[in-house]
């Protein structure tokens, strides 16, 4: 649920990219970064909204698109 799970002795890790995947997971998602020495921080994002709360919002065709 926060954008990554560790496993097999925190030899794995998993990054979920997508918050709150299909909208109702509700997980975070998350980035890795390492950096030379292999230290890692992990950057976690909120889900998204619902598709209840977005229903409030204006959908609308980008310009590029037209």
């Amino acid at each position: 649920m926060n954008g990554y799970n560790w496993s097999h002795d925190k030899n794995i890790v998993t990054v979920f990219s997508a918050p709150n995947y299909c909208y109702r997971c509700g997980n975070e998602a998350a980035i890795i970064e390492l950096d030379e020495f292999m230290n890692r921080t992990f950057l976690q994002f909120d889900p998204s909204p619902t598709q209840t709360e977005q229903a409030h919002t204006l959908k609308r065709t980008p310009d590029y698109f037209l």
